[in-house]
């Protein structure tokens, strides 16, 4: 069957029938936009579960109706997820055993200096295979969306999209400023990913947006680089309470991104109410609605969304946050088709 034979037979408001994401009938070659799952969370720092993120997306994926009010039609596009990887599963969960015995000698006072580099090498081998493979849905003409796992994760997509699209700025919405350097001996840590991919040149500049936790080094980092744009949730809400409106603020936030974008996307950036297991919960945050306006008012400036990873989400007891990652996920990806 032929993917406009699929587009004539699907029931658009029946239970999902199809085992694909969301329900969709569509294969990758039939799909413009592509889930690339990466099931890693060996660095983590405090609670775990991130590296279960794509599979419980996939799974809650299954209860969100299609329909949205600015791309109705957007899911004819297509969306494919690929298969979760079982051998990065694998090393991730033996090597977290092994990171969590690291950390707790780091905290009394011994580094075991053999375990750190063979996650860091592990960690290196991870973003080279993300790369290539992205690189390749890239080349194929494919919109690619990077589903963590922790926030390590998207190094080899920035990479991998900077081959591709040259010159972009990043969107980073997120709690945490994500600029340690090698944090806890990780040089690949998920506290670092941003400031290795300012050290490897991947994009222009980045503006992140809802910070609420970060160290001193990374506050005199921000300051001193002009490539880095920082919004702290504070600072944000204090100019609504004063009368700012959302819009103003998120055309402000837009105004220092150049015409190509990538967006990364830590669930963590919400209010921890709609994702209380994510790894690392910061009171504050956005709600979805605030955070597609923002996306939505970046869109209408006329820049152009290359692509976006959502990381960090983690299922707990219950299907709540793979609920809420599954549809803010739905969403962003139809900002993609466009």
């Amino acid at each position: 069957m032929n993917k406009a034979q699929k587009l004539a037979e699907f029931d658009l408001n029946g239970l999902a029938q199809h085992p694909g994401v969301y329900g969709l009938p569509f294969d990758g070659d039939e799909s413009l936009v592509h889930l690339f799952p990466v099931p890693w969370e060996v660095t983590v720092s405090y609670g775990s579960g991130t590296a279960n993120g794509p599979a419980a997306i996939l799974e809650a994926s299954r209860q969100v109706d299609l329909y949205d009010p600015r791309y109705p039609d957007g899911w004819k596009s297509g969306l494919f997820m690929h298969p979760i990887s079982e051998h990065w599963s694998r090393v991730s969960t033996e090597l977290r055993t092994k990171a969590e015995a690291y950390i707790s000698a780091l905290e009394e006072g011994t580094e075991l200096t053999a375990i750190a580099q063979e996650i860091n090498e592990a960690s290196a081998a991870l973003n080279e295979w993300v790369h290539r493979e992205v690189a390749a849905l890239l080349a194929a003409g494919k919109k690619v969306v990077l589903v963590g796992g922790d926030h390590s994760t998207p190094l080899g997509t920035l990479r991998a999209h900077k081959d591709h699209y040259g010159d972009f700025g990043v969107l980073h919405i997120d709690a945490h400023a994500d600029l340690r350097p090698a944090y806890e001996g990780f040089t690949y840590s998920h506290a670092s990913i941003m400031y290795n991919a300012l050290e490897e040149g991947l994009f222009t500049n980045i503006v992140s947006v809802g910070l609420r936790d970060f160290c001193h080094q990374e506050a005199e980092l921000m300051a001193q680089d002009d490539r880095i744009t920082g919004y702290t949730d504070r600072d944000l809400q204090r100019e609504m309470y004063a009368g700012a409106s959302w819009k103003t603020l998120c055309e402000r936030i837009v105004e220092h991104l150049p015409s190509q974008v990538y967006l990364s996307f830590d669930i963590d950036g919400l209010d921890p109410a709609l994702c209380p297991t994510t790894g690392t919960p910061v009171a504050g945050g956005f709600t979805t609605e605030q955070v597609l306006y923002l996306v939505d008012t970046l869109l209408d400036s006329g820049r152009t969304l290359l692509g976006f990873d959502l990381v960090e989400v983690a299922p707990g007891e219950t299907e709540w946050d793979a609920n809420v990652g599954a549809r803010l996920l739905y969403a962003l990806c139809l900002r993609l088709t466009q």
